[in-house]
């Protein structure tokens, strides 16, 4: 039930005698009135005619309502009122059904969501702090019952990538029956990392549900529970829920039980993050989590690599794929040249360079994926070497003149992904070099073209003049 609670008309709010442990209208909500009247003389109102009798009577005789003898239909349908309202404030005999569910859950069960794009070895951990009557909270056990919720563990083993595992709390043997309640939260991980970090941090769950465990009495005179039900109260980013949130506790994919964790560790620091420049594949310092450089030569076959005196710009958009559970801001933005950038819809960045220079990329986690795309340049046939987490990849190589080149894992369809180690895009351009004719030696075939298709037009026309002169 949430509180507080609006009694319609023809309705009433019932409350048992036991009220610590009486399964009443704060668990099943208000009833109608013509449900609810069961004393040791119940009484009925009906049409404005009051009818008194005790049960007894009720059972055993026809009861006439201004004269007029009750129908047996009429009696039976008064008969389970009666029955239904008893059930009600006979308490904790009966189990405790969930609002709005037709079965009750006697287990429950945790599911913990785990992004990482590096294996960790990473244990997490959890409690549950039983609530006590009081600012606010009433009708509870206050008797100490400790809930047990185990780590959820994870191994190098499990790999990469959004990991989920499932497992189920523990209860202890209750020995009084009533209502508990316990608000679970998560309180750690085995790596000693939050979210503030620079170069390496944990993003931890601020989540919180409040579990409500109904413990009755069994015929054999012991305690069992007899539902759970859980509500969520915070996200995972610890903001409040504008009313609790009923969840799923079963052991199935739909468990919203759940608690969410990423692990961010900035591209290009090596193994070991915590002290970056110490891994022999690292050079963080240079190249950041990712590099790209821009060379330019000459379209010469002399062996003659000298760059062209040229100042010519090149254009390129560098678009980027975060991994799960991150953003352009889980490592304080993403920077170009040491500058904060925003960027375009999230994911891209467009720049310029010129002859010898390059754009050094920061605070892109590990699994970022990754598009470099130079524009085409009238002139120039561009060519890329690229190296991903210090793996070579296959170079890209325009196919001709004024042509993009696009940096990406093709075989995959998507971006190259981020590592640890270094990340660069080294774009050579080659300079084609002019003819002193002034015809540009990659249109050459073309103007041959239209000037031999000139030649052949002149030619039929200075035919057909000699023939109609004749």
């Amino acid at each position: 039930m949430d509180f507080p609670v609006t009694v319609g008309s023809g309705q009433v709010f019932i409350l048992g005698d036991n009220r610590p442990q009486a399964s009443d209208s704060r668990i099943y909500g208000c009833i109608d009135i013509k449900d609810s009247q069961r004393k040791s003389h119940c009484d009925y109102s009906e049409q404005g005619n009051l009818i008194t009798g005790s049960v007894n009577q009720i059972k055993n005789k026809r009861i006439h309502k201004g004269g007029t003898k009750m129908g047996m239909k009429k009696f039976t349908k008064k008969m389970l009122a009666i029955v239904a309202a008893g059930a009600m404030t006979m308490g904790l005999a009966m189990p405790v059904f969930a609002e709005g569910a037709g079965t009750t859950t006697k287990e429950a069960y945790i599911t913990k969501v785990f992004n990482t794009e590096v294996a960790k070895d990473v244990n997490f951990t959890f409690k549950a702090e039983q609530q006590k009557n009081g600012a606010g909270v009433d009708n509870l056990v206050d008797t100490d019952a400790a809930v047990r919720i185990d780590d959820a563990k994870f191994t190098t083993s499990d790999g990469t990538g959004t990991k989920t595992k499932r497992w189920a709390v523990t209860f202890p043997t209750y020995q009084e029956a009533g209502k508990y309640s316990y608000k679970v939260t998560e309180t750690g991980n085995s790596l000693n990392l939050d979210d503030k970090g620079e170069k390496e941090k944990m993003l931890m769950s601020k989540a919180e549900y409040l579990m409500d465990v109904y413990v009755s009495n069994t015929t054999a005179g012991g305690y069992e529970i007899s539902n759970i039900i859980v509500n969520k109260i915070k996200n995972d980013q610890g903001t409040d829920e504008k009313s609790p949130v009923k969840v799923d506790i079963g052991s199935g994919e739909d468990n919203g039980f759940k608690f969410e964790n990423t692990y961010v560790q900035e591209a290009g620091n090596g193994t070991d993050p915590s002290n970056p420049g110490t891994d022999p594949d690292a050079d963080y310092d240079n190249l950041g989590s990712l590099n790209v450089s821009k060379k330019v030569e000459k379209n010469v076959t002399t062996g003659d690599t000298t760059q062209p005196a040229t100042n010519d710009t090149f254009s390129f958009t560098a678009e980027f794929t975060f991994p799960a559970g991150t953003d352009e801001n889980t490592l304080g933005g993403v920077n170009a040249n040491g500058k904060k950038i925003t960027l375009t819809n999230g994911t891209t960045h467009t720049f310029t360079l010129t002859a010898g220079t390059n754009m050094k990329f920061t605070k892109l986690p590990v699994g970022t994926k990754i598009t470099v795309t130079e524009d085409a340049k009238a002139n120039y046939k561009g060519s890329a070497a690229v190296v991903i987490n210090n793996e070579n990849k296959a170079a890209v190589v325009a196919t001709k003149f004024n042509e993009e080149i696009k940096v990406w894992d093709k075989a995959a369809n998507t971006g190259y992904k981020l590592g640890q180690k270094k990340n660069t895009v080294d774009v050579t351009n080659r300079f084609n070099n002019v003819p002193t004719t002034g015809i540009i030696m990659n249109t050459l075939p073309y103007v041959l073209m239209v000037a031999l298709c000139a030649v052949a037009l002149f030619g039929f026309v200075a035919f057909k003049r000699k023939k109609v002169q004749k």
